[in-house]
Protein backbone atom coordinates (compact mmCIF):
# COMPACT_ATOMS: atom_id res chain seq x y z
CA UNK A 1 0.00 0.00 0.00
CA UNK A 2 1.23 3.51 -0.68
CA UNK A 3 2.12 5.95 1.99
CA UNK A 4 -0.66 8.31 3.04
CA UNK A 5 1.54 11.30 2.36
CA UNK A 6 0.98 10.82 -1.37
CA UNK A 7 -2.81 11.15 -1.14
CA UNK A 8 -2.88 14.85 -1.96
CA UNK A 9 -6.17 15.25 -3.80
CA UNK A 10 -8.97 16.88 -1.83
CA UNK A 11 -11.39 14.65 -3.72
CA UNK A 12 -10.51 11.22 -5.02
CA UNK A 13 -9.39 11.20 -8.63
CA UNK A 14 -11.30 8.00 -9.26
CA UNK A 15 -14.66 7.94 -11.04
CA UNK A 16 -17.17 5.19 -11.82
CA UNK A 17 -19.62 5.92 -14.61
CA UNK A 18 -21.68 3.90 -17.09
CA UNK A 19 -21.56 5.24 -20.63
CA UNK A 20 -24.93 5.73 -22.31
CA UNK A 21 -26.15 7.15 -25.61
CA UNK A 22 -29.64 8.32 -24.83
CA UNK A 23 -31.79 5.22 -25.06
CA UNK A 24 -29.97 3.97 -28.15
CA UNK A 25 -27.05 2.00 -26.79
CA UNK A 26 -25.46 0.58 -23.71
CA UNK A 27 -21.70 0.45 -23.39
CA UNK A 28 -19.28 -1.39 -21.19
CA UNK A 29 -19.26 0.06 -17.69
CA UNK A 30 -16.17 2.04 -16.81
CA UNK A 31 -13.79 0.38 -14.39
CA UNK A 32 -13.44 1.37 -10.78
CA UNK A 33 -9.84 2.38 -10.18
CA UNK A 34 -7.93 2.37 -6.93
CA UNK A 35 -8.10 5.67 -5.11
CA UNK A 36 -4.66 5.39 -3.61
CA UNK A 37 -1.52 5.99 -5.65
CA UNK A 38 0.60 2.90 -6.31
CA UNK A 39 4.13 2.92 -7.59
CA UNK A 40 5.00 -0.55 -8.94
CA UNK A 41 8.56 -1.40 -9.71
CA UNK A 42 8.07 -2.23 -13.38
CA UNK A 43 5.76 -1.33 -16.25
CA UNK A 44 5.06 -2.62 -19.73
CA UNK A 45 6.17 -1.14 -23.03
CA UNK A 46 3.92 1.75 -24.09
CA UNK A 47 3.15 -0.02 -27.36
CA UNK A 48 1.89 -3.15 -25.60
CA UNK A 49 -1.54 -3.63 -24.07
CA UNK A 50 -1.33 -2.46 -20.47
CA UNK A 51 -2.69 -4.53 -17.62
CA UNK A 52 -5.38 -2.40 -16.01
CA UNK A 53 -5.89 -2.18 -12.27
CA UNK A 54 -9.53 -1.15 -12.64
CA UNK A 55 -12.26 -3.75 -12.27
CA UNK A 56 -14.24 -3.60 -15.52
CA UNK A 57 -17.68 -5.19 -15.68
CA UNK A 58 -19.46 -6.14 -18.85
CA UNK A 59 -23.21 -6.57 -19.17
CA UNK A 60 -25.09 -8.07 -22.08
CA UNK A 61 -26.92 -5.25 -23.82
CA UNK A 62 -29.70 -5.66 -26.38
CA UNK A 63 -28.86 -4.63 -29.91
CA UNK A 64 -30.25 -1.12 -30.41
CA UNK A 65 -32.14 -0.02 -33.49
CA UNK A 66 -30.74 3.16 -34.99
CA UNK A 67 -32.22 5.33 -37.70
CA UNK A 68 -29.95 6.31 -40.60
CA UNK A 69 -27.84 9.32 -39.69
CA UNK A 70 -28.67 11.07 -42.98
CA UNK A 71 -31.18 10.49 -45.79
CA UNK A 72 -29.60 8.86 -48.81
CA UNK A 73 -29.71 12.07 -50.85
CA UNK A 74 -27.78 13.95 -48.17
CA UNK A 75 -25.29 11.11 -47.82
CA UNK A 76 -24.63 11.29 -51.55
CA UNK A 77 -24.21 15.06 -51.38
CA UNK A 78 -21.75 14.67 -48.50
CA UNK A 79 -19.74 12.00 -50.29
CA UNK A 80 -19.52 14.11 -53.43
CA UNK A 81 -18.43 17.22 -51.53
CA UNK A 82 -15.67 15.44 -49.61
CA UNK A 83 -14.44 13.50 -52.62
CA UNK A 84 -14.16 16.75 -54.59
CA UNK A 85 -11.99 18.30 -51.88
CA UNK A 86 -9.32 15.61 -52.15
CA UNK A 87 -9.57 14.46 -55.76
CA UNK A 88 -6.74 16.77 -56.83
CA UNK A 89 -4.20 14.55 -55.02
CA UNK A 90 -2.54 17.42 -53.15
CA UNK A 91 -2.77 15.42 -49.93
CA UNK A 92 -2.17 11.76 -50.79
CA UNK A 93 -1.55 10.84 -47.15
CA UNK A 94 -4.97 11.65 -45.78
CA UNK A 95 -7.57 9.88 -43.66
CA UNK A 96 -11.18 10.96 -43.26
CA UNK A 97 -14.10 9.35 -41.47
CA UNK A 98 -17.62 10.69 -40.91
CA UNK A 99 -20.27 8.84 -38.91
CA UNK A 100 -23.49 9.41 -37.04
CA UNK A 101 -23.39 9.98 -33.30
CA UNK A 102 -22.98 6.24 -32.65
CA UNK A 103 -19.47 6.42 -34.10
CA UNK A 104 -19.95 2.85 -35.38
CA UNK A 105 -18.76 1.43 -32.09
CA UNK A 106 -17.87 -2.28 -32.11
CA UNK A 107 -20.79 -3.27 -29.86
CA UNK A 108 -23.42 -1.74 -32.15
CA UNK A 109 -24.88 -4.92 -33.65
CA UNK A 110 -28.19 -3.76 -35.07
CA UNK A 111 -28.60 -4.37 -38.79
CA UNK A 112 -30.13 -0.92 -39.10
CA UNK A 113 -27.14 0.84 -37.56
CA UNK A 114 -25.85 3.34 -40.12
CA UNK A 115 -22.66 2.53 -41.96
CA UNK A 116 -19.84 5.03 -42.27
CA UNK A 117 -21.22 8.09 -44.02
CA UNK A 118 -17.83 8.71 -45.61
CA UNK A 119 -14.59 6.82 -45.16
CA UNK A 120 -11.24 7.32 -46.85
CA UNK A 121 -8.26 5.44 -45.37
CA UNK A 122 -10.16 5.49 -42.07
CA UNK A 123 -8.22 2.53 -40.68
CA UNK A 124 -4.78 3.71 -41.79
CA UNK A 125 -2.69 4.80 -38.80
CA UNK A 126 -1.23 8.29 -39.20
CA UNK A 127 0.59 10.85 -37.08
CA UNK A 128 -2.24 12.64 -35.24
CA UNK A 129 -0.38 15.61 -33.68
CA UNK A 130 -2.47 17.16 -30.90
CA UNK A 131 -5.70 15.37 -31.76
CA UNK A 132 -4.02 12.69 -29.61
CA UNK A 133 -5.06 14.84 -26.63
CA UNK A 134 -8.62 13.63 -27.23
CA UNK A 135 -7.46 10.17 -26.14
CA UNK A 136 -5.76 11.62 -23.06
CA UNK A 137 -8.92 13.51 -22.11
CA UNK A 138 -10.92 10.31 -22.51
CA UNK A 139 -8.55 8.37 -20.24
CA UNK A 140 -8.71 11.12 -17.61
CA UNK A 141 -12.52 11.08 -17.70
CA UNK A 142 -12.56 7.28 -17.65
CA UNK A 143 -10.57 6.92 -14.44
CA UNK A 144 -10.67 10.23 -12.60
CA UNK A 145 -13.22 12.41 -10.86
CA UNK A 146 -13.15 15.51 -13.05
CA UNK A 147 -14.32 17.65 -10.14
CA UNK A 148 -11.24 16.71 -8.10
CA UNK A 149 -8.62 19.34 -7.33
CA UNK A 150 -4.87 18.88 -6.94
CA UNK A 151 -3.37 19.97 -3.62
CA UNK A 152 0.03 21.58 -3.15
CA UNK A 153 0.98 21.17 0.50
CA UNK A 154 3.58 22.19 3.03
CA UNK A 155 4.62 19.75 5.74
CA UNK A 156 7.03 20.23 8.63
CA UNK A 157 9.30 18.15 10.81
CA UNK A 158 12.30 18.97 12.97
CA UNK A 159 14.53 19.29 9.89
CA UNK A 160 12.50 22.04 8.23
CA UNK A 161 9.69 22.51 5.72
CA UNK A 162 8.76 20.33 2.74
CA UNK A 163 7.05 21.66 -0.36
CA UNK A 164 4.92 18.66 -1.40
CA UNK A 165 4.13 18.54 -5.11
CA UNK A 166 0.63 17.27 -5.85
CA UNK A 167 0.45 17.50 -9.62
CA UNK A 168 -0.63 21.14 -9.93
CA UNK A 169 1.53 22.65 -12.65
CA UNK A 170 -0.70 25.70 -13.18
CA UNK A 171 0.44 27.39 -9.97
CA UNK A 172 0.76 31.15 -9.80
CA UNK A 173 3.66 32.84 -8.04
CA UNK A 174 1.40 35.28 -6.17
CA UNK A 175 -1.96 35.11 -4.43
CA UNK A 176 -4.47 32.41 -5.31
CA UNK A 177 -7.01 33.63 -7.86
CA UNK A 178 -10.32 31.72 -7.70
CA UNK A 179 -11.45 33.28 -11.00
CA UNK A 180 -8.60 31.76 -13.00
CA UNK A 181 -7.58 28.28 -14.10
CA UNK A 182 -3.89 29.15 -14.38
CA UNK A 183 -3.05 30.59 -10.97
CA UNK A 184 -6.12 29.26 -9.16
CA UNK A 185 -3.65 28.15 -6.50
CA UNK A 186 -0.92 30.67 -5.68
CA UNK A 187 2.40 30.15 -3.93
CA UNK A 188 2.06 33.59 -2.35
CA UNK A 189 -1.11 32.42 -0.59
CA UNK A 190 0.56 29.16 0.38
CA UNK A 191 3.46 31.14 1.88
CA UNK A 192 1.10 33.34 3.93
CA UNK A 193 -0.72 30.27 5.27
CA UNK A 194 2.61 28.66 6.11
CA UNK A 195 3.90 31.69 8.03
CA UNK A 196 0.60 31.98 9.91
CA UNK A 197 0.86 28.33 10.96
CA UNK A 198 4.49 28.74 12.06
CA UNK A 199 3.64 31.76 14.23
CA UNK A 200 1.00 29.78 16.07
CA UNK A 201 3.74 27.66 17.59
CA UNK A 202 7.22 28.33 18.90
CA UNK A 203 9.00 30.75 16.60
CA UNK A 204 11.94 29.13 14.76
CA UNK A 205 15.25 30.43 16.05
CA UNK A 206 17.07 30.12 12.73
CA UNK A 207 16.30 30.16 9.03
CA UNK A 208 14.16 27.20 8.01
CA UNK A 209 15.30 25.13 5.04
CA UNK A 210 12.58 24.41 2.46
CA UNK A 211 12.98 20.98 0.87
CA UNK A 212 11.14 19.80 -2.22
CA UNK A 213 9.31 16.46 -2.37
CA UNK A 214 8.47 15.54 -5.97
CA UNK A 215 7.60 11.87 -5.45
CA UNK A 216 4.02 12.36 -6.66
CA UNK A 217 5.39 11.61 -10.15
CA UNK A 218 8.04 9.04 -10.98
CA UNK A 219 10.22 8.05 -13.90
CA UNK A 220 12.05 10.32 -16.33
CA UNK A 221 10.63 13.72 -17.15
CA UNK A 222 11.71 13.57 -20.79
CA UNK A 223 10.04 11.17 -23.19
CA UNK A 224 12.42 9.42 -25.59
CA UNK A 225 9.93 10.01 -28.39
CA UNK A 226 10.44 13.79 -28.29
CA UNK A 227 12.83 15.42 -30.71
CA UNK A 228 15.76 17.30 -29.17
CA UNK A 229 14.94 20.36 -31.26
CA UNK A 230 11.41 20.47 -29.86
CA UNK A 231 12.78 20.34 -26.33
CA UNK A 232 15.28 23.09 -27.15
CA UNK A 233 12.55 25.31 -28.60
CA UNK A 234 10.25 24.82 -25.62
CA UNK A 235 7.42 23.17 -27.55
CA UNK A 236 7.76 20.40 -24.98
CA UNK A 237 9.78 20.26 -21.77
CA UNK A 238 10.79 17.88 -18.96
CA UNK A 239 7.66 17.13 -16.94
CA UNK A 240 7.49 17.75 -13.18
CA UNK A 241 4.68 17.33 -10.60
CA UNK A 242 4.84 21.04 -9.74
CA UNK A 243 5.39 24.10 -11.91
CA UNK A 244 4.45 27.70 -12.43
CA UNK A 245 1.98 28.42 -15.25
CA UNK A 246 2.33 25.08 -17.02
CA UNK A 247 6.10 24.75 -16.95
CA UNK A 248 6.75 28.28 -18.24
CA UNK A 249 8.45 31.46 -17.03
CA UNK A 250 5.61 33.76 -15.90
CA UNK A 251 5.36 36.98 -17.84
CA UNK A 252 7.68 35.83 -20.62
CA UNK A 253 5.62 33.16 -22.40
CA UNK A 254 2.82 32.98 -24.93
CA UNK A 255 0.92 29.84 -26.02
CA UNK A 256 2.73 29.89 -29.37
CA UNK A 257 6.13 30.76 -27.91
CA UNK A 258 6.55 29.16 -24.48
CA UNK A 259 9.62 30.20 -22.48
CA UNK A 260 10.69 27.35 -20.20
CA UNK A 261 12.78 27.43 -17.01
CA UNK A 262 15.80 25.15 -16.77
CA UNK A 263 14.00 23.16 -14.07
CA UNK A 264 10.31 23.92 -13.55
CA UNK A 265 10.19 22.27 -10.12
CA UNK A 266 13.17 24.24 -8.79
CA UNK A 267 11.69 27.44 -10.25
CA UNK A 268 8.47 26.79 -8.31
CA UNK A 269 10.40 25.94 -5.16
CA UNK A 270 12.44 29.15 -5.45
CA UNK A 271 9.27 31.19 -6.00
CA UNK A 272 7.81 29.66 -2.85
CA UNK A 273 10.93 30.44 -0.79
CA UNK A 274 10.86 34.03 -2.07
CA UNK A 275 7.18 34.31 -1.11
CA UNK A 276 7.92 32.86 2.34
CA UNK A 277 10.66 35.42 2.98
CA UNK A 278 8.31 38.21 1.93
CA UNK A 279 5.46 36.90 4.11
CA UNK A 280 7.69 36.24 7.12
CA UNK A 281 9.81 39.40 7.02
CA UNK A 282 7.82 41.42 9.57
CA UNK A 283 7.81 38.50 11.99
CA UNK A 284 11.54 37.91 11.67
CA UNK A 285 11.17 34.58 9.90
CA UNK A 286 13.56 33.57 7.13
CA UNK A 287 13.79 30.61 4.79
CA UNK A 288 16.40 29.03 2.52
CA UNK A 289 16.21 26.86 -0.58
CA UNK A 290 17.16 23.25 0.21
CA UNK A 291 17.62 20.11 -1.87
CA UNK A 292 15.09 17.55 -3.08
CA UNK A 293 14.17 15.24 -0.24
CA UNK A 294 11.32 12.82 0.42
CA UNK A 295 9.32 14.04 3.39
CA UNK A 296 9.35 11.61 6.33
CA UNK A 297 6.09 9.96 7.34
CA UNK A 298 6.01 11.92 10.58
CA UNK A 299 6.05 15.30 8.82
CA UNK A 300 2.85 17.21 9.62
CA UNK A 301 0.86 19.22 7.09
CA UNK A 302 0.62 22.89 8.05
CA UNK A 303 -0.70 24.56 4.88
CA UNK A 304 -2.19 23.74 1.47
CA UNK A 305 -3.72 25.32 -1.63
CA UNK A 306 -5.96 23.70 -4.25
CA UNK A 307 -5.91 23.85 -8.04
CA UNK A 308 -8.70 24.36 -10.53
CA UNK A 309 -10.69 21.17 -11.07
CA UNK A 310 -9.37 18.49 -13.38
CA UNK A 311 -12.18 19.37 -15.78
CA UNK A 312 -11.07 23.01 -15.87
CA UNK A 313 -7.47 21.95 -16.38
CA UNK A 314 -8.58 19.62 -19.18
CA UNK A 315 -10.43 22.53 -20.80
CA UNK A 316 -7.23 24.56 -20.72
CA UNK A 317 -5.26 21.65 -22.17
CA UNK A 318 -7.70 21.21 -25.05
CA UNK A 319 -8.39 24.85 -25.86
CA UNK A 320 -4.74 25.94 -25.74
CA UNK A 321 -3.38 22.57 -26.88
CA UNK A 322 -0.98 22.64 -23.93
CA UNK A 323 1.55 19.84 -24.41
CA UNK A 324 3.09 19.92 -20.94
CA UNK A 325 -0.32 19.96 -19.27
CA UNK A 326 -1.44 16.98 -21.38
CA UNK A 327 1.53 15.01 -20.08
CA UNK A 328 0.71 16.04 -16.51
CA UNK A 329 -2.96 15.08 -16.81
CA UNK A 330 -1.96 11.77 -18.40
CA UNK A 331 0.10 11.03 -15.30
CA UNK A 332 -2.84 12.06 -13.11
CA UNK A 333 -5.03 9.61 -15.01
CA UNK A 334 -2.45 6.89 -14.39
CA UNK A 335 -2.45 7.62 -10.65
CA UNK A 336 -6.25 7.55 -10.58
CA UNK A 337 -6.09 4.15 -12.29
CA UNK A 338 -3.82 2.84 -9.54
CA UNK A 339 -0.58 3.09 -11.48
CA UNK A 340 2.57 5.10 -10.87
CA UNK A 341 2.72 8.69 -12.05
CA UNK A 342 5.17 8.17 -14.90
CA UNK A 343 5.07 8.98 -18.58
CA UNK A 344 5.12 5.29 -19.46
CA UNK A 345 2.24 4.57 -17.07
CA UNK A 346 0.31 7.45 -18.63
CA UNK A 347 0.63 5.81 -22.06
CA UNK A 348 -0.46 2.46 -20.65
CA UNK A 349 -3.44 4.11 -18.98
CA UNK A 350 -4.63 5.75 -22.19
CA UNK A 351 -4.45 2.41 -23.99
CA UNK A 352 -6.22 0.59 -21.18
CA UNK A 353 -9.06 3.14 -21.13
CA UNK A 354 -9.60 2.56 -24.86
CA UNK A 355 -9.52 -1.22 -24.45
CA UNK A 356 -11.95 -1.08 -21.51
CA UNK A 357 -14.40 0.95 -23.59
CA UNK A 358 -14.19 -1.30 -26.65
CA UNK A 359 -12.49 1.25 -28.91
CA UNK A 360 -10.76 -0.06 -32.02
CA UNK A 361 -7.05 0.39 -31.28
CA UNK A 362 -5.73 -1.49 -34.28
CA UNK A 363 -2.41 0.05 -35.36
CA UNK A 364 -2.35 2.45 -32.39
CA UNK A 365 1.25 3.44 -31.57
CA UNK A 366 1.97 5.58 -28.53
CA UNK A 367 5.10 7.57 -27.87
CA UNK A 368 3.58 10.18 -25.53
CA UNK A 369 0.14 11.42 -24.48
CA UNK A 370 0.31 14.97 -25.87
CA UNK A 371 0.82 14.26 -29.58
CA UNK A 372 4.19 15.98 -29.86
CA UNK A 373 6.02 12.88 -31.06
CA UNK A 374 6.19 12.02 -34.74
CA UNK A 375 6.19 8.38 -33.65
CA UNK A 376 2.55 8.50 -32.51
CA UNK A 377 0.10 6.72 -34.82
CA UNK A 378 -3.71 6.81 -34.61
CA UNK A 379 -6.48 5.95 -37.06
CA UNK A 380 -9.40 8.21 -37.86
CA UNK A 381 -11.67 5.41 -36.63
CA UNK A 382 -10.07 5.40 -33.18
CA UNK A 383 -10.56 9.16 -32.88
CA UNK A 384 -14.18 9.01 -34.07
CA UNK A 385 -15.06 6.22 -31.66
CA UNK A 386 -13.55 8.12 -28.72
CA UNK A 387 -15.52 11.26 -29.59
CA UNK A 388 -18.64 9.06 -29.86
CA UNK A 389 -18.00 7.68 -26.38
CA UNK A 390 -17.61 11.18 -24.98
CA UNK A 391 -20.95 12.14 -26.47
CA UNK A 392 -22.43 8.96 -24.96
CA UNK A 393 -21.12 9.81 -21.50
CA UNK A 394 -23.39 11.09 -18.74
CA UNK A 395 -21.07 14.12 -18.59
CA UNK A 396 -21.06 14.64 -22.37
CA UNK A 397 -21.79 18.36 -22.16
CA UNK A 398 -18.82 18.94 -19.86
CA UNK A 399 -16.49 16.80 -21.95
CA UNK A 400 -17.45 18.42 -25.24
CA UNK A 401 -17.11 21.89 -23.68
CA UNK A 402 -13.37 21.28 -23.66
CA UNK A 403 -13.21 21.22 -27.48
CA UNK A 404 -12.42 24.47 -29.34
CA UNK A 405 -15.28 26.03 -31.31
CA UNK A 406 -14.69 27.12 -34.91
CA UNK A 407 -14.08 30.86 -35.13
CA UNK A 408 -14.74 31.31 -31.41
CA UNK A 409 -12.35 29.68 -28.97
CA UNK A 410 -8.96 28.15 -28.40
CA UNK A 411 -6.89 26.97 -31.33
CA UNK A 412 -9.90 27.33 -33.66
CA UNK A 413 -10.53 30.99 -32.81
CA UNK A 414 -8.78 32.22 -35.97
CA UNK A 415 -9.75 29.28 -38.23
CA UNK A 416 -12.61 28.78 -40.70
CA UNK A 417 -12.07 32.12 -42.41
CA UNK A 418 -12.15 31.02 -46.05
CA UNK A 419 -15.32 31.47 -48.12
CA UNK A 420 -16.00 27.71 -48.21
CA UNK A 421 -15.72 27.36 -44.40
CA UNK A 422 -16.77 30.65 -42.78
CA UNK A 423 -20.43 29.65 -42.53
CA UNK A 424 -19.41 26.71 -40.33
CA UNK A 425 -18.10 29.02 -37.63
CA UNK A 426 -19.74 28.18 -34.28
CA UNK A 427 -21.14 24.96 -35.78
CA UNK A 428 -17.97 22.86 -35.56
CA UNK A 429 -16.52 21.87 -32.20
CA UNK A 430 -13.24 20.03 -32.68
CA UNK A 431 -9.69 19.43 -31.46
CA UNK A 432 -6.90 20.62 -33.72
CA UNK A 433 -3.60 18.94 -34.46
CA UNK A 434 -0.68 20.73 -36.10
CA UNK A 435 2.93 19.79 -36.70
CA UNK A 436 5.07 20.93 -39.61
CA UNK A 437 4.10 17.76 -41.46
CA UNK A 438 0.62 17.23 -39.99
CA UNK A 439 -2.78 18.92 -39.96
CA UNK A 440 -5.67 17.16 -38.24
CA UNK A 441 -9.08 17.88 -36.77
CA UNK A 442 -11.66 15.73 -34.99
CA UNK A 443 -14.91 16.47 -33.27
CA UNK A 444 -18.57 17.18 -34.00
CA UNK A 445 -20.22 19.16 -36.81
CA UNK A 446 -23.80 20.44 -36.51
CA UNK A 447 -25.82 20.62 -39.73
CA UNK A 448 -28.56 23.21 -40.43
CA UNK A 449 -31.35 20.81 -39.41
CA UNK A 450 -29.62 20.06 -36.10
CA UNK A 451 -28.14 16.70 -37.11
CA UNK A 452 -24.76 16.18 -35.47
CA UNK A 453 -22.03 14.15 -37.17
CA UNK A 454 -18.73 12.96 -35.75
CA UNK A 455 -15.63 13.25 -37.91
CA UNK A 456 -11.86 12.90 -37.95
CA UNK A 457 -9.50 14.26 -40.60
CA UNK A 458 -5.75 13.63 -40.64
CA UNK A 459 -3.33 14.96 -43.26
CA UNK A 460 0.25 13.68 -43.15
CA UNK A 461 3.30 14.23 -45.33
CA UNK A 462 2.99 18.02 -45.48
CA UNK A 463 5.99 19.90 -46.82
CA UNK A 464 6.72 22.09 -43.82
CA UNK A 465 5.48 25.31 -42.25
CA UNK A 466 4.88 27.00 -45.62
CA UNK A 467 2.29 24.37 -46.51
CA UNK A 468 0.36 24.53 -43.23
CA UNK A 469 -2.02 27.43 -44.04
CA UNK A 470 -3.34 25.71 -47.16
CA UNK A 471 -3.59 22.37 -45.36
CA UNK A 472 -5.58 23.92 -42.52
CA UNK A 473 -7.91 25.56 -45.03
CA UNK A 474 -8.50 22.19 -46.71
CA UNK A 475 -9.25 20.59 -43.35
CA UNK A 476 -11.60 23.43 -42.42
CA UNK A 477 -13.37 23.12 -45.76
CA UNK A 478 -13.92 19.41 -45.14
CA UNK A 479 -15.39 20.08 -41.70
CA UNK A 480 -17.64 22.77 -43.19
CA UNK A 481 -18.85 20.30 -45.82
CA UNK A 482 -19.63 17.77 -43.09
CA UNK A 483 -21.64 20.49 -41.35
CA UNK A 484 -23.33 21.20 -44.71
CA UNK A 485 -22.21 24.80 -44.41
CA UNK A 486 -19.80 25.23 -47.31
CA UNK A 487 -22.13 28.03 -48.37
CA UNK A 488 -24.68 30.05 -46.45
CA UNK A 489 -27.54 27.78 -45.30
CA UNK A 490 -30.80 28.27 -47.18
CA UNK A 491 -33.69 30.15 -45.64
CA UNK A 492 -35.57 26.86 -45.40
CA UNK A 493 -33.08 25.47 -42.88
CA UNK A 494 -34.54 24.60 -39.51
CA UNK A 495 -34.21 27.76 -37.39
CA UNK A 496 -34.20 25.67 -34.23
CA UNK A 497 -30.86 24.12 -35.18
CA UNK A 498 -28.23 25.95 -33.20
CA UNK A 499 -24.54 25.47 -32.64
CA UNK A 500 -23.21 24.08 -29.38
CA UNK A 501 -22.43 26.84 -26.90
CA UNK A 502 -18.87 28.12 -27.05
CA UNK A 503 -16.59 27.23 -24.18
CA UNK A 504 -15.32 29.67 -22.13
CA UNK A 505 8.98 26.54 -33.89
CA UNK A 506 10.69 23.24 -33.75
CA UNK A 507 11.53 20.18 -35.84
CA UNK A 508 8.02 18.85 -35.48
CA UNK A 509 6.37 22.20 -34.84
CA UNK A 510 3.80 23.27 -32.29
CA UNK A 511 1.38 20.46 -31.51
CA UNK A 512 -1.81 22.50 -31.58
Amino acid sequence: MPSNKHNTQSTTLTRRAALTLGGMLLLTACGSAATEQKRPEGSASPTESATGTANATTSAAPSPTLAPALPEAEQEQLRNALTALFVDGTYPQYSLLVTGMDGNLPNIKAATAPADLYAANADTARVPASTFKVLTLFALSHYANLQARLRTRVTRDTAGLYLMAGGDTLLGAGASNPKQIVGRAGLGTLAELTVKALLQGEKPATALPVYFDGTFFSGPGVNPGWDAADLASGQITPIHPIALESHTVPGKSTPSNPVRPDDAAVAAQQAFVDALNTAGKESGLSFTLAERRTAPAEAVEIAAVESATLLEQAQHMMLESDNALAEVLGRCAAIAAGKEGSGEAAQQTVRQALVDAGVNIENLVQADVCGMSLTDRVTARTLVQVVALMNADEHAEQLMSTFPVAGVSGTLSDRFGAANAVHARTFVRAKTGTLYTVSSLCGVATRPDGTRLIFAIILNGLGGSDTLPAAKERVDAAAAAIANRSTSPSASADPSAVAPAASTAATAGTAS
